[in-house]
């Protein structure tokens, strides 16, 4: 379980490339909902689905995308963490932000040491389309449009004085309300700074989680992390272009499915355990299938 999700994030950063990626499809400990009982908005948690279902044979928390880069991800069904779980990673990217913020404050060379600032937001852009994107109902479902306008224009900016100006809009676009239909499948972030959060998240998850009894002191936190993963592995299939090898699309789709559907099993895994219908076991395995998907997608886009 101790294998890092992202051993060559570095390199992969560096290259602009995918840092983790394949692992099984079989189905998670048998946890009820898959999720918590109920999102803020009232609406019962959306149960792991077997990815990839195709149209016509639906299973609950599927749906179609709106659109895509290209043609074979549109007839395809898109599993999801629950919504609670990424609203939860939504509101920790704020956090982090804001911290981040707080700490840069006096910097000189601000666009030179804001690489947290713009790797959170990245982070936060593929977490927000998830939300809005999703088939459950959350607080944050409305106010999805604003969050990645805003996180976008946060990620570019090269002063600290405007920053903090974005920021301010960042925490005022959570109250927004917007239209999610007009999200889709697209390429919205970029791929480098999203990688980054994926060893950012990977790191905290292994900390929280290490031990059963540390694990069961703050699940809520770790199923939230593992939403965020998986949002950045569907949200960068998009991203093919950005990475080593471009012309290797249907290897690239695959891993970063295979990554996405790993997160939500270990999430799954996280909230079986919380509800009695899983062990610890059973999260130390999903989680190392997720640390295995790396290797998959190593071996064909990381360098040598």
């Amino acid at each position: 379980m101790q294998k890092n999700v992202c051993l060559f994030s570095g390199l992969l950063i560096a290259l602009v490339i995918l840092s983790g990626c394949s692992g099984s499809q079989s189905p998670p400990p048998s946890s009820g909902s898959g999720g918590p009982g109920a999102t803020s908005g009232g609406t019962t948690a959306t149960p792991f689905v077997e990815p990839m279902v195709p149209a016509g044979g639906l299973g609950d928390g599927a749906f179609m995308l709106k659109s895509a880069s290209f043609a074979k991800v549109a007839q395809q069904a898109v599993p999801l963490p629950p919504a609670a779980d990424l609203v939860a990673q939504a509101d920790d990217y704020l956090a982090k932000i804001e911290s981040t913020l707080k700490d840069l404050d006096g910097t000189i060379d601000y666009k030179r040491e804001a690489d947290a600032v713009v790797r959170d937001a990245n982070g936060l852009v593929l977490t927000a389309l998830a939300i809005g994107l999703s088939p459950e109902d959350s607080k944050y479902k409305k106010a999805a449009p604003g969050i990645i306008e805003a996180a976008l224009a946060l990620e570019k900016v090269e002063k600290l004085d405007v920053a903090n100006k974005a920021y301010a809009d960042l925490k005022e676009a959570f109250e927004s309300s917007g239209d999610p239909t007009t999200l889709g499948w697209t390429k919205v972030a970029a791929l480098g700074p999203a990688m980054k959060a994926v060893p950012n998240l990977d790191s905290a998850v292994k900390r929280l989680s290490n031990t059963e009894a540390r694990l069961k002191r703050g699940p809520d936190r770790v199923a939230a992390m593992l939403a965020g993963l998986a949002a950045i592995g569907q949200g960068t299939i998009a991203n093919l272009d950005e990475t080593i090898k471009p012309d290797a699309g249907d290897e690239w789709k695959k891993d970063c499915e295979l990554f996405r559907d790993a997160a939500i099993k270990a999430n799954a895994a996280v909230h079986a355990l919380v509800g009695g219908s899983g062990t610890y076991a059973d999260f130390e395995a999903a989680y190392k299938e997720l640390a295995d998907t790396c290797d998959s997608c190593h071996k064909i886009f990381q360098p040598n």
